[in-house]
């Protein structure tokens, strides 16, 4: 009699070590795909101010009276550093949606 008690409290200790185990990895998976996201949006914020600045600055240009805005060494270096926050916006949720993935395989 007391061996099956035993046999059915370690049967319930392994269950919950197990439910504990997969629960425990589970937050982990949330908790860094939560941490991508906030990585993206903050880039997304620095994205939408970058675009802000090009407005203006093209609006300057243009009330100065210049014609080529793309030869201005501000937006030039502005785009080149869009074109950088794109790729990492890019690269946070490319590394979001693998772990999505194996989360669910």
């Amino acid at each position: 009699m007391i061996d099956i008690i035993r046999k059915n409290l370690m049967t319930g200790i392994d269950r919950i070590k197990w439910l504990a185990s997969f629960l425990a990895e589970r937050t982990r998976a949330e908790t860094a795909i939560a941490k991508l996201f906030y990585e993206k949006s903050k880039v997304d914020d620095k994205i939408d101010d970058l675009l802000r600045d090009i407005g203006k600055r093209v609006v300057d240009l243009r009330e100065k009276g210049e014609t080529d805005v793309f030869q201005d060494f501000t937006v030039k270096h502005a785009l080149s550093e869009l074109k950088d926050l794109r790729e990492s916006a890019n690269n946070y949720k490319t590394q979001a949606d693998k772990i999505i993935k194996l989360r669910e395989e």
